[in-house]
Parts: structure tokens; sequence; C-alpha cells
């Protein structure tokens, strides 16, 4: 039977890594336990850097990309000095 996908939000994320922490004792543990420097994992609680997978796969989770969709076209024109219309084109 295939698992359910669970979405975490970054905040999820951090949260889970704080626990982390403090349950092994500190940043700083934590980081040598799992091969990770202090400074990054500061900068991953602090918000200054995101969470990449030396981090992540502690933790038993991976970075799923968001989906995208296709930009819609807008019309743009280009008018001369008196207002009149010259060109209408879509870009994208």
């Amino acid at each position: 039977m295939a698992r359910a996908t669970v979405r975490l939000r970054r905040e999820a994320v951090i949260d889970r890594l704080r626990a982390a922490c403090a349950g092994a004792g500190g940043q700083a543990a934590w980081g040598r336990q799992n091969g990770v420097s202090v400074a990054y994992v500061h900068d991953v609680l602090r918000g200054r850097r995101e969470p990449g997978d030396t981090v992540l796969r502690p933790l038993g989770l991976q970075r799923a990309e968001p989906t995208y969709v296709p930009r819609e076209p807008r019309e743009v024109a280009l008018y001369d000095a008196d207002g009149i219309t010259l060109a209408v084109a879509e870009v994208l």
C-alpha cells in the first residue's frame, strides 16, 4: 500500500531540526553526530539558509520541488506620441 505524501512547510522542518538538536544535547552535538557544521545548523535554524540534504537526510526528509504552471501570456502595446497604437503583441 502506498504511503500518502505529507508536505511540510519550512517552519515545520525547522521545528523538527530544533527538536532533534534539543534531543542530541544542542546544535553542536547534533551537527557532530550528523557531519554538519554548527554554523550551518545555526543558519538554518535562524532562517539564513535553506535546509539542504545534509540537514534533511538525518531528519528523514528530502526536498520536494514545487510544481510549475504555464505562464499566462499578457498583451502589450506600443503607442506613438499622439497615443495611437502602433503595435500589439502577446508576451510570456
